[in-house]
């Protein structure tokens, strides 16, 4: 049994050895865990013997950065190609095997990505021998499960979907305990409990003398307004410093060529939110002044982080980030088969284009909850270099998240989409052409309009030269 020092609970959970799970009902820790929870708590080395638990209440040292801290060597975003539909994925699988890996069928299918984002609650609910629960840090099971992205397509862009703002915390040591956790934050609401992020555990035990953490007029911790989490205090070179290092950290790894950086742009997921002072005040219960003050330190961090992880992603959640602090995007429900989804896309290649050979660079996912023709055909008529048709249900692994039309021949663009008067016409090099038509609803507000695809044949490559305006 362990306790946490000022704290009125005990986490109980039995050390044994994998054989002895053949006979054994309790939640099993694989030694990696054990070795984290006694370093968690008692502040001892990784090598700490297992009997040995201390409960003196020394503080775990944060998470220190790589050796090369500056920059990541190994990181690199996706590799475009209009050969086929250019896709991406966004998901994760919380029911895994002890190790927080995706399963064999899973690889199959993001194989076939060649970019894929790993959301937070990956390995969440683990199971062993018998399905018995495993408890897992998020940091073990992002890496576990990107190794396997990468063994079954090397040349994928792996990224994990970190918080850039929410501190997550209420969490249980067993997972199949679904109540929250209020052991380290009193108020964590059950959109606080996603993951199993071992920084949390030094950032609120710490705080009180490390400052870390964003404090509220009266001197409290201030909480963010949706998931009722703590957050980090950007205002501080040191809490900027921290987040870099957590992400690198996760780079090191060799198999991580990013970072997500959820809430970029506040729960709106909209830029113009985080640069209003009243917005930001009112989601995180601080002053305007307080909020603009994280604000600015917020987008320093990102610029730094993304400037740390060199030819890597950050990824940002509004397309308004690229080029400023973020070089990725995923933005949730970009592609809905709109007149807005073309118009949208299109600025998006415009910027890119002015901005150079560093817009080459831009990765923009954009997210659809469905692969239907209509759906498909508004992104294609959009679509520029470094966009990304994406689908991703979060937390359920791949499951609907491939078409047939993603493996169809496409070739780059003959040209920008033409508007006819009525509809959005564009053609690509292995004959393909796509035909989108909006739709205006009886209110007069965009609505979901209809798309026509008409798949061409894939060509050889030296018997037709383009060049591709894209």
């Amino acid at each position: 049994r362990i306790h946490y020092p000022s704290s009125p609970y005990w986490y109980a959970f039995p050390i044994r050895t994998s054989a002895d799970m053949q006979t054994r009902n309790a939640p099993f820790l694989s030694s990696a865990a054990i070795a984290a929870l006694l370093a968690m708590i008692s502040g001892h080395t990784a090598a700490a013997a297992v009997g040995d638990i201390s409960t003196s209440g020394a503080l775990p040292s944060p998470p220190s950065a790589p050796a090369s801290a500056d920059k990541c060597s190994t990181c690199r975003g996706p590799t475009h190609s209009w050969d086929t539909v250019p896709v991406s994925l966004h998901t994760c699988r919380m029911d895994t095997n002890a190790r927080g890996e995706f399963d064999p069928s899973d690889l199959e299918i993001i194989s076939r990505f060649p970019l894929v984002t790993i959301e937070k609650w990956q390995g969440g609910r683990s199971t062993g021998t018998g399905g018995r629960p495993v408890f897992l840090w998020e940091d073990e099971a992002w890496t576990n499960a990107a190794r396997g992205v990468k063994e079954a397509n090397p040349n994928a862009s792996v990224v994990v979907w970190m918080d850039t703002m929410l501190v997550y915390t209420g969490w249980n040591v067993d997972p199949s305990n679904t109540t929250v956790n209020r052991t380290l934050n009193p108020d964590a609401k059950k959109a606080c409990a996603t993951g199993h992020f071992r920084p949390a555990e030094y950032l609120e035990r710490s705080d009180g003398g490390q400052g870390l953490l964003l404090r509220n007029g009266t001197g409290h911790l201030a909480i963010e307004s949706w998931s009722y989490c703590h957050v980090y205090d950007h205002r501080r070179e040191e809490a900027r410093a921290y987040w870099k290092d957590m992400c690198l950290n996760m780079t090191s790894s060799g198999v991580v060529d990013g970072c997500g950086a959820d809430f970029s742009a506040m729960a709106a997921n909209r830029w113009s939110a985080h640069e209003s002072p009243s917005y930001v005040a009112r989601e995180l219960g601080v002053t305007p002044e307080v909020a603009a003050e994280w604000a600015k330190g917020h987008r320093l961090m990102m610029r730094e982080t993304q400037e740390a992880l060199g030819e890597g992603l950050l990824v940002g959640k509004d397309g308004a980030e690229l080029g400023d602090h973020a070089n990725g995007v995923l933005q949730e429900g970009a592609c809905s088969g709109t007149n807005a989804t073309v118009n949208d896309l299109r600025a998006l290649t415009q910027r890119a284009r002015a901005a150079g050979p560093d817009g080459r660079k831009w990765v923009f996912q954009c997210h659809a909850n469905d692969a239907s023709v209509h759906t498909l055909a508004a992104f294609l008529a959009g679509a520029g270099h470094g966009h990304y048709f994406t689908l991703g249900g979060w937390n359920n692994g791949v499951t609907g998240h491939w078409s047939d039309d993603f493996s169809k021949p496409l070739g780059a663009p003959l040209g920008d989409a033409i508007y006819n008067g009525s509809s959005w016409l564009r053609e690509f090099v292995n004959g393909t052409k796509v035909t989108f038509t909006p739709h205006i609803d009886s209110k007069g507000k965009d609505a979901r309009g209809t798309g026509v695809i008409i798949w061409g044949k894939r060509m050889q490559a030296e018997t037709l030269l383009v060049q591709s305006v894209a």
